[in-house]
């Protein structure tokens, strides 16, 4: 019975001790929504290396950069001994080299809801967090729901979104909006509004003019410019002016006389919090409800 014990334990033993030693402890992350998730499902000491817009938590700032959104310095890679790479879809060109180099990874889509509920659960498991890993889409599940409740049989109004432009022109002339196929076109949806492109292109991120805009005629606009601290300009420009609300608001007030700009129904939302569907989804969430619907008490 003792000998049997004994067999047992080492035999548990040894088990646990494979499951700890297949968890990665040198990760790379190319992509700051995983980043993100990496850090809060507690692996912020196994990650070895990540992008220069990798800037939450602030922890992240600090670790060593690998390159940016689209390229990878593959020598600071090979450095880094990595046991898992995090990548995102526009990074499936390099899966044939860390095939190759028979370094593991995985990769974070980001095109729905859904993609970053199943990104956690992917990560959880390939990093023994699992339990960690429901807790945190179980949290995002009821902010989520919280915003759809407030907003639920309310009127729906035609939101366009402008995911990119030029800060420092008087007038806004050209700029980026998100399309149906993107994970905003969900957002939009879910609290309560309407694409106003839907059904206009194919494009994920269109480039759309003043005719563009006029054709369009949104009755809110939601405009996400980023975080100061990316924000590059040919011209030498001043920041703390550029990042005024009411000088970011008033190039809208200049531009064609569509229903949103008419009615005033034009919000700016500054941080990169608000270009990244990952854990803080909830956060998108109420800050989209709010401008589509202001109406209501938060």
């Amino acid at each position: 019975m003792k000998h049997l014990l004994r067999a047992f334990l080492i035999v548990f033993l040894m088990s646990v001790c494979a499951a700890a030693s297949a968890a990665p402890h040198r990760i790379i992350s190319l992509t700051p929504v995983g980043t993100e998730i990496l850090f809060d499902l507690g692996q912020g000491d196994n990650i070895a290396g990540v992008t220069y817009f990798c800037d939450y938590p602030p922890e992240a700032l600090k670790k060593p950069k690998i390159g940016g959104y689209s390229e990878v310095n593959f020598e600071k890679l090979l450095l880094q001994n990595a046991d898992l790479i995090v990548l995102q879809d526009m990074h499936r060109q390099f899966c044939a080299d860390l095939d190759r180099l028979k370094i593991p990874y995985l990769i974070v889509k980001q095109e729905s809801i859904n993609d970053i509920y199943e990104a956690l659960a992917a990560l959880g498991k390939v990093c023994g967090a699992e339990k960690k890993a429901a807790e945190i889409t179980a949290q995002m599940k009821s902010g989520i729901e919280a915003v759809e409740k407030k907003v639920k049989g309310l009127p729906v109004s035609r939101v366009l979104l402008c995911v990119s432009r030029e800060l420092t022109e008087k007038s806004i002339s050209i700029f980026y909006a998100a399309g149906e196929r993107t994970f905003y076109n969900e957002i939009i949806e879910r609290v309560g509004g309407k694409n106003a492109l839907k059904g206009k292109t194919a494009a994920a991120y269109p480039k759309i003019s003043q005719e563009g805009l006029i054709d369009l005629d949104p009755e809110v606009i939601i405009d996400l410019v980023g975080e100061r601290s990316f924000y590059h300009s040919m011209e030498n420009v001043d920041l703390d002016k550029v990042f005024k609300k009411d000088y970011l608001t008033g190039q809208w007030m200049t531009c064609a006389s569509v229903n949103a700009v008419k009615n005033k129904r034009v919000t700016v939302l500054d941080g990169t919090v608000y270009l990244r569907p990952g854990p803080r989804l909830p956060v998108i969430m109420k800050a989209f409800a709010q401008a589509v619907h202001p109406e209501i008490k938060w």
